[in-house]
């Protein structure tokens, strides 16, 4: 797939419009069953993880750090000690991100690309990278998964959007009729088109040579689930 998107391209967006974009993809993402599918695996995963000291969660292309504020509030509650790394490859992105997780003692923000992570071997017990892998090229998307199997101990979630014609024809009415952002008008209905089947998810989990599972959930959403 070609076509790219806005946000794949943040320098020709403005602060304000990067923001506004980021937040509407954020409730796109909770209130139409992104966040119940990750925090599903996640949950899985973080109760395989030590107990003796914090967890070591590393946040993949983590945007405006909403999923790790949402993850450390959750672990706030089930009096899990948890510590987030949340990376983006994006300058601007970071420094939004930032902004937003100041108050939050449990999550740090720095500069890394997905397709190689600048930490060693098993430095995370579980990782995550949510609504990001349709971002990446096929052979792109391998790397992610490989990086991911490398540095986390215990496994990891990749959540995305399923391609589907009902998927991108729900896509293309929010962008009519919801969404404000014109970046989000343009990005939506083409994160549809360029996100990944169930099969060629599996197909990506195999090229990576890793050890993983592809699981569907609703509307549209597909989890990789790599095991430790």
């Amino acid at each position: 797939m070609t076509d790219k998107e806005l946000l794949d391209d943040v320098t020709a967006v403005g602060d304000e419009e990067l923001a506004r974009s980021l937040k509407e993809v954020w409730h796109v993402n909770r209130y139409l069953g992104g966040n119940p599918a990750l925090f599903r695996h996640m949950r899985e995963l973080l109760r395989k993880a030590p107990r003796d000291r914090a967890v070591r969660v590393l946040d993949v292309a983590t945007g405006l750090a909403d999923v790790s504020l949402a993850l450390a509030a959750w672990s706030r509650r089930h009096a899990i000690p948890i510590a987030i790394t949340g990376v983006d490859i994006h300058p601007r992105i970071l420094k939004l991100a930032a902004e937003r997780t100041a108050h939050a003692e449990a999550i740090r923000i720095e500069q890394a690309d997905g397709r190689e992570l600048p930490y060693p071997d098993g430095a995370f017990d579980v990782g995550f990278c949510n609504l990001a892998l349709h971002h990446f090229e096929e052979e792109e998307a391998v790397l992610v998964l490989q990086e991911l199997s490398r540095v986390c101990r215990f496994g990891w979630v990749v959540t995305d959007l399923e391609r589907h014609p009902a998927a991108y024809a729900a896509a293309k009415l929010l962008a009519k009729f919801v969404w404000r952002s014109p970046v989000t008008r343009h990005d939506g209905p083409l994160s549809v088109r360029r996100s990944f089947t169930a099969g060629e998810a599996a197909e990506l989990i195999a090229r990576a040579n890793v050890n993983g599972t592809v699981k569907r959930h609703f509307p549209f959403r597909l989890a990789l689930i790599g095991h430790g």
